[in-house]
């Protein structure tokens, strides 16, 4: 299996995540040992906080794209953005960056923004072609209601959680909903969102071997293997939306 981690911070200099190249190799070796083969890189971009220009993002992708290599992990280029008003000009005028170039936008909210909020801003990147894949739904306080991301899912918004909010590392109550929302097949990606060596480490090979416990080896093929390969191999909006049309007939049989 090609076990992919489509969010984390592994490049050093150009966020919050990897402080240098030692930290960036000693991560890459925690992924690989977790069992990753495949790592999308996904920077943050959030103006006035983190702006870095793309040909500094670049140069350091293609230094952490080689040592990934050198463990045996093939990288990816993506970005993680915070919702801002100009995002939607700017993915038009290829100012930031898709996930591996497709159509998938990876993106974050603020903890405390209102469902309304969320959801429009969504809806808006849905109707313009893209595919958003809403980072750790488990953060915002108006997500943690599962219609409301019944809703999300059923407009084609793609949820995804992270491993250390399942490993109850947000609390008990955090975890207990997550595993909810896997249970009711609303999750689509689960990703370490390792920023460091201290409070955010890379952690998939314990959500992995839970969930082959709890799920099976199907489902967690599924969810770090097959759903990554929709981003990976740019599958068209129509295969897409076909995709989306069979899970949620599926979720509608349950």
């Amino acid at each position: 299996m090609k076990v992919t981690d489509i969010h984390c911070h592994l490049i050093p200099y150009v966020d919050d995540g990897a402080s240098s190249f030692e930290e960036m190799k000693r991560l890459l070796k925690m992924e690989h040992d977790d069992g990753v083969r495949r790592i999308i890189l996904t920077p943050h971009f959030r103006p006035e906080v983190f702006e870095t220009s793309p040909r500094k993002i670049k140069s350091y992708y293609e230094l952490t794209k080689k040592a990934a290599k050198e463990v045996g992990i093939r990288t990816y280029l993506g970005c993680e953005f915070y919702r801002y008003s100009g995002l939607l000009e700017n993915l038009k005028e290829k100012k930031g960056k898709t996930m591996h170039g497709s159509k998938y936008v990876l993106i974050e909210f603020a903890p405390q923004d209102l469902f309304q909020t969320i959801r429009n801003f969504l809806y808006e990147l849905l109707a313009n072609g893209y595919i958003p894949i809403l980072a750790h739904v488990e953060r915002y306080l108006e997500c943690r209601d599962r219609e409301r991301v019944q809703e999300l899912a059923d407009m084609g918004v793609r949820i995804q959680v992270n491993a250390g909010a399942l490993l109850g590392k947000q609390g008990i109550r955090i975890k207990q909903y997550c595993w909810k929302l896997i249970e009711e097949d609303l999750i689509d990606f689960i990703a370490s969102d390792a920023h460091d060596l201290k409070r955010r480490k890379p952690n998939l090979g314990k959500i992995i071997r839970k969930m082959e416990k709890k799920k099976g080896k199907a489902y967690v093929k599924r969810i770090f293997e097959e759903n990554p390969d929709m981003i990976l191999k740019k599958l068209d909006n129509r295969r897409n939306a076909d995709e989306t049309n069979q899970r949620n007939e599926a979720r509608a049989e349950l």
